[in-house]
């Protein structure tokens, strides 16, 4: 007959806790097993559960001392390097778990709960394929493991290997078609594979089942929105901060909300929406972030740049802070700065596309096209077909010349979608830069889409129609507005007699600085400042617009010798401070607004005009404003300054009819010099904006421009010595 070792007193009061412990009765249970170690201190059970009962009621501190207490006793228990490896991932300590669930696995590689949690720290970390072979190494050991296929689903969602993902899904939900997690990821994965409906669906089944469940309600917002539907984003994200949320959850609906009001371009709702979130969970790198791109979008480049240092310094290796800065670094123009900041990304993850393409773009402004090519092919072998690395290795080539490799570029962007703004942008501009025009103009139009421009030029919400040339104007009044820079206005102003003309009463609305001078333009035509209120209209178009409704082709373009003059007044006064003339006048131009985004291509240092001012002539700056850098050489120069009499656009007007010839980059003041009939060169740069098209030196805009171009990129010395030479011989 057998005999069986009679239990001890405290392997009795262990089974009594144990007993309390599972009825969740954790105070009883903790007094026994306390019990149980007074009557034996090196009772290994009691020790073991003290451990679990400290990590289940988040006393870290205490159940690190008891499990390795327990470790002390026994160091061969599988299930106790497991616990422990629980809380060491609890506490955030990554590489102390992993090691712990190596040593659960050494002493039994059949301990499921060391290999699904072994993969859900590896899924923290990001090593996917390794969290991968662990969840199906559990799986193995135990097929019906619901939590371990969901995480599965999960992993292969980050691989991309997304219709994996979805039957790793579904498995987990035949096992449990009411299994929370499992629908939201469902929906994600959904999503991802572009079935919108079924993705929706299958957030809806998650919050029939559980009306409160914030996470698949906030996704369900962010499907909408991809999609779209905006308001009904909107309306989800208010719904839910109307009721009583944890912090942390009434944050991640606040930043929603801001990334819905940022499509909607609503730019100050968004930037407090984004600031309530950051004030709601103050240490998340991740709203930082966001906040910085809302200071991105609105300018504030030096605050946005605060807010990506700031997340960094939260967390270092969140890869979309540093690409966040770098693309505000790109925008202030440090661009090996920029660099730096998109290759910290790729060194946290190599794999970040977003960063790549970015340093693909820095490596285009820098004139690096053949770098840039290599660069965006990479992100193909990683993304695959993308329409926004298809876009940016068209503007490379765009960059080079190569007309008919850019359009192939354009348009494989754009039968991956349809819908891609940028695309059908750059699109319209490689059509208007070699000529196409009209196909050029009908392509113009997606600038609306297109959020890059957006964010600044911003559709105007009018009840009138947009006139684009089929209605009839006989008797009707239509309101002409500028919708884009100084420039823009003053080349484009043109085609508003030409409305005129067609019967209609035209309201012109127009930049501030612009009122004055464009009072010449004549005819029945009511000029306003933007922001002053507006008379009753029927129908309504922007300027860059007007060219799709006549029409305009190369051959068409409305080009009188000039379509602008000066106020007399003015004119007088102007030629009363200049008095006569001995030699040539010639008027300057040599650098734009510093925040134009070309500016780099299109400005000139001053003292690279050096060759110009030997010349016997008198030279006079057009310029309103002038950079440091070009001071000290400007003032120890022979040009004379004007800035100080220039009050508006007609006074600037007015000096130009003083010249006998402007020489300008590609600023307002050469359109304006153009649209006024004077002589006027304009230098450009190798590949220059796309209303001086290609390979020309004139222009079918302005009959009065000349157009000398960089021979080479970047070589303004070579269009400065075309410059001199045609000055010296006139």
């Amino acid at each position: 007959m057998t005999r069986h070792p009679t239990p001890s007193q405290a392997d009795r009061l262990f089974a009594a806790g144990l007993a309390a412990h599972q009825a969740g009765r954790l105070e009883d249970a903790f007094a026994q097993y306390e019990a149980a170690l007074q009557k034996q201190p090196r009772h290994f059970d009691s020790l073991h559960h003290v451990g679990i009962l400290g990590y289940q009621i988040g006393n870290h501190e205490l159940a690190l001392q008891f499990m390795g207490d327990a470790l002390a006793v026994n160091p061969r228990v599988s299930a106790v390097y497991s616990n422990l490896g629980n809380i060491f991932k609890a506490i955030g300590d990554f590489p102390a778990a992993l090691q712990s669930y190596e040593q659960a696995l050494g002493l039994d590689k059949k301990n499921v709960d060391a290999l699904y949690n072994r993969g859900n720290v590896l899924q923290s970390l990001k090593r996917y394929e390794q969290a991968l072979a662990s969840y199906e190494r559990a799986l193995q050991l135990v097929p019906r493991d619901v939590e371990a296929w969901n995480n599965r689903a999960v992993v292969l969602q980050h691989l991309k290997r997304n219709e994996e993902a979805l039957d790793a899904c579904e498995r987990a939900l035949k096992l449990d078609p009411r299994h929370l997690e499992a629908l939201d990821n469902r929906g994600n994965i959904l999503m991802a594979l572009r079935r919108a409906d079924d993705a929706l669906a299958s957030y809806d089944q998650a919050i029939a089942l559980q009306p409160a469940y914030t996470k698949a309600r906030i996704n369900r917002a962010k499907a909408l929105r991809l999609l779209g539907a905006l308001d009904d984003a909107l309306d989800v994200y208010d719904a839910m901060l109307e009721e009583n949320l944890d912090p942390l959850d009434a944050a991640e609906v606040h930043h929603g909300r801001g990334n819905v009001l940022r499509h909607m371009r609503r730019a100050t709702d968004a930037l407090d929406a984004y600031r309530l979130a950051v004030e709601l969970a103050p240490k998340s790198a991740q709203l930082r972030a966001s906040l910085g791109h809302m200071m991105n979008d609105i300018g504030h480049l030096e605050s946005a740049l605060r807010c990506f240092d700031v997340s960094i310094g939260l967390d270092a290796e969140l890869p979309a802070s540093h690409n966040g800065r770098g693309i505000v670094l790109q925008r202030l123009r440090r661009r090996e700065d920029a660099m730096a900041a998109f290759e910290r990304a790729l060194e946290v993850d190599p794999e970040f596309t977003d960063a790549l393409l970015n340093r693909g773009n820095v490596l285009q402004d820098l004139g690096r096209a053949e770098e840039a090519l290599i660069v965006y092919d990479e992100v193909l072998a990683l993304k695959g077909d993308s329409p926004a690395t298809w876009n940016n290795r068209g503007n490379v080539y765009e960059a080079l010349r190569r007309y008919e490799d850019a359009l192939h570029c354009f348009d494989r962007s754009l039968a991956i979608d349809p819908e891609y703004a940028p695309a059908h942008w750059n699109r319209a501009l490689l059509n208007l830069q070699y000529g196409a025009l009209l196909e050029g103009w009908r392509g113009y139009e997606w600038r609306w889409n297109n959020e890059l421009l957006s964010v600044y030029n911003e559709q105007r919400p009018f009840e009138q129609a947009l006139w684009l040339g089929q209605e009839s104007l006989e008797g009707k009044t239509i309101l002409l507005f500028a919708e884009q820079g100084l420039g823009d206005t003053l080349q484009f102003c043109r085609y508003v007699p030409l409305v005129a003309a067609l019967g209609a009463r035209v309201v012109l609305e127009v930049q501030r600085p612009l009122v004055g001078l464009l009072d010449s333009l004549g005819g029945t035509v009511q000029i306003l400042a933007k922001g002053d209120p507006l008379p009753a209209f029927d129908f309504q178009c922007p300027l860059m617009s007007l060219p799709l409704a006549f029409g305009t082709e190369v051959d068409t373009i409305p080009a009188p010798q000039r379509y602008l003059a000066p106020d007399a007044a003015r004119l007088a006064a102007w030629q009363e401070r200049l008095g006569p003339s001995t030699r040539p006048r010639v008027g300057l131009v040599w650098s734009g607004n510093m925040q134009h985004a070309n500016d780099h291509n299109r400005s000139i240092p001053f003292a690279q005009l050096a060759p110009l001012l030997a010349l016997d002539c008198e030279f006079y700056s057009l310029q309103k404003e002038y950079r440091a850098a070009d001071m000290a050489a400007l003032d120890a120069s022979v040009v004379r300054r004007m800035d100080a009499h220039l009050q508006d656009f007609a006074d600037t007007a007015a000096l130009c009819e003083q010249m006998d010839l402007v020489i300008a980059v590609d600023t307002s003041v050469a359109h304006l010099a153009a649209a006024l009939g004077r002589p006027t060169w304009v230098m450009l740069p190798h590949v220059a904006d796309w209303r001086w098209l290609t390979a020309r030196a004139d222009s079918p805009w302005y009959p009065s421009v000349r157009l000398l171009r960089q021979p080479e990129r970047g070589d303004w010395a070579g269009a400065i010595a075309q410059a001199a030479q045609a000055l010296a011989a006139l």
